[in-house]
């Protein structure tokens, strides 16, 4: 399962970097998202780690990711390590004449019956996403 969702939010990319690669600030803008926070010593970089608690379906999912790409202010890449689903991920940062365009690009293995509702699943994540990117561009435009 792939999908990819991008936003525009008119903002400098320093500043959207900043804020997106901070685990603390998801909670702020992801729906669902009840606390998310970095497990590992030090800044965020290759091999930090951290942890997520999600509300799914009335069900509290953890899952424990890890950073496995780190470029500021251009993009970071991450992949759960521990969780129901096998997950990777990664953030990119482009200077647009509006601000800065951030793409998210997902890739998640499917397995046993979940497999069967790869399309659904899929058409929820892009639609969690977009939801999700609108409140962030909302958040950080409306910053001073």
């Amino acid at each position: 399962m792939e999908f990819e969702q991008s936003v525009v939010i008119k903002r400098p990319v320093e500043e959207v970097f900043a804020f997106l690669e901070d685990p603390a600030n998801e909670t702020q803008w992801q729906r669902g998202l009840v606390e998310s926070r970095q497990t590992s010593p030090g800044p965020l970089s290759v091999g930090a780690t951290g942890r997520d608690v999600r509300r799914f379906m009335g069900r509290q999912i953890i899952t424990v990711w890890e950073v496995t790409e780190y470029r500021p202010p251009e993009m970071y890449g991450f992949r759960v390590v521990k969780g129901p689903v096998p997950f990777e991920g990664a953030y990119t940062f482009e200077r647009v004449p509006e601000g800065t365009r951030v793409v998210m690009t997902a890739r998640a293995e499917m397995r046993g019956l979940s497999r069967l509702m790869t399309p659904i699943i899929v058409r929820s994540g892009r639609s969690q996403y977009q939801r999700d990117f609108g409140t962030l561009k909302a958040l950080l435009e409306s910053r001073p």
